[in-house]
């Protein structure tokens, strides 16, 4: 009783942070463009890629609940325009998260456009972009558990009983918009290649009242930096620095990819560590070959809550996969 009780209070403080204070977070947020920043929708500054397609995978708390919560992620992003010069970047995003055995569901759907402000310079871009599409969420109170419906005679709970609660919603449809701006130096002579970025997701501020009052959703302003330094032909290290704020919570990642050119393959080793203050620590490891990237990381829990966990957080999995002009899809893969 008392272990199942710590359980729901996890699982129950998780959720109310989900709802009212903060998005869902993803360890491989580079990998996820689209759901950090608008403006780097077809954005291929490195090689001449024509689209990009992205999956995302990610588990977390199966050390502490029967069931983990999950995210999912898909993404896909093309330049359209001129032969000559493309401007325009268009694409699209969907997420899906389910936490509490699919007790609470989220899902965005967002269309996503930026412009190349800079396109007629081969050495910068800056780029702005929007996204317009909807969030839905659900709730599903019928399968919690509620201390009215403790019975005392079989000292367990009875979902039979009422509840005592009065849920007015348990859905919600809402319009989103979400903006931001990005800029990238890069010089094929030079061996450092800076990048900044800003945007702002949930301008709309929907109201998610269960209650019919009034809860709006508060505003996710991200700041990111980072730079690819190349040391020689087989190593590139790429440090990143990412803060969100939104609401009263405040997220800080930092951290450093490392690529590594295997000898005669034609891959390179992917390995890396990020530290998501005092939530993780993140290690990464994969495989690139070509622009087409395959990387797993896990999650350590630093946080409180690693008293319940062992310190077991999350795994993620994600590939991605830049098409290149001229070439299909399977000679894009293992170009």
């Amino acid at each position: 009783m008392k272990t199942r009780k710590i359980f729901l209070s996890i699982s129950l403080l998780v959720v109310s942070t989900s709802i009212n204070a903060q998005d869902f977070h993803l360890s491989q947020y580079d990998i996820a463009p689209l759901y950090m920043n608008p403006a780097l929708t077809g954005v291929f500054p490195v090689v001449d890629g024509s689209y990009r397609a992205t999956s995302i995978y990610r588990s977390q708390w199966a050390s502490v609940l029967s069931k983990p919560f999950t995210s999912a992620f898909i993404s896909f992003d093309k330049l359209v325009g001129k032969a000559d010069v493309k401007k325009w970047g268009v694409g699209g995003y969907v997420i899906d998260n389910n936490a509490m055995s699919g007790s609470f569901n989220t899902l965005n759907a967002m269309g996503s456009l930026a412009y190349n402000i800079m396109s007629a310079s081969p050495k910068h871009y800056l780029t702005v972009g929007m996204q317009l599409g909807i969030g839905y969420k659900t709730l599903r109170p019928n399968n919690y558990t509620y201390d009215e419906q403790y019975d005392a005679s079989t000292n367990t709970f009875n979902s039979n009983l009422s509840n005592g609660e009065n849920f007015n919603k348990t859905s919600f449809l809402k319009f989103e918009r979400n903006m931001g701006v990005y800029y990238k130096y890069i010089h094929p002579e030079k061996k450092i290649h800076p990048e900044i970025g800003f945007s702002i997701y949930h301008m709309t501020k929907p109201n998610e009242s269960i209650t019919g009052g009034e809860d709006y959703l508060p505003m996710r302003f991200n700041g990111m930096l980072a730079c690819d330094f190349i040391i020689s032909e087989k190593i590139t290290l790429h440090p990143k620095f990412l803060v969100m704020f939104q609401g009263t919570a405040t997220e800080y990642n930092e951290g450093i990819l490392m690529y590594y050119k295997l000898a005669t393959s034609g891959y390179d080793l992917v390995g890396g560590f990020d530290y998501r203050f005092r939530d993780a620590s993140v290690f990464h490891i994969g495989f690139k070959k070509g622009m087409s990237m395959l990387r797993f990381s896990y999650d350590i829990n630093t946080s409180t809550l690693a008293n319940y966990s062992s310190g077991r957080g999350a795994w993620e999995v994600s590939l991605s996969i830049l098409g290149l002009k001229g070439k299909s899809f399977s000679q894009s893969l293992f170009y």
